[in-house]
């Protein structure tokens, strides 16, 4: 898994149903509309690409496998 572009990774994430919640400093919060995620996927918006590291991290906060968010990732 190579690191993706961050518009991408949004348009990511508002494909699965998460919405931005909120911009503190230099990071945006993204969960679901109803708040269900136990914490909210966050995102560093003065980076131009989200890493490796944080991708499974946030797709763990959201339950979902790697092979799952290469497959909707290819697709966008």
């Amino acid at each position: 898994m190579k690191p993706v572009p961050l518009p991408k990774f949004k348009k990511f994430l508002k494909k699965i149903g998460l919405v931005h919640k909120r911009t503190e400093g230099g990071h945006e919060m993204w969960d679901y509309p109803d708040d269900s995620l136990e914490r909210p996927v966050t995102l560093q918006t003065h980076e131009k690409e989200v890493p490796r590291l944080h991708i499974k991290t946030n797709l763990k906060t959201i339950g979902m496998d790697i092979k799952e968010f290469e497959k909707i990732i290819k697709a966008l």
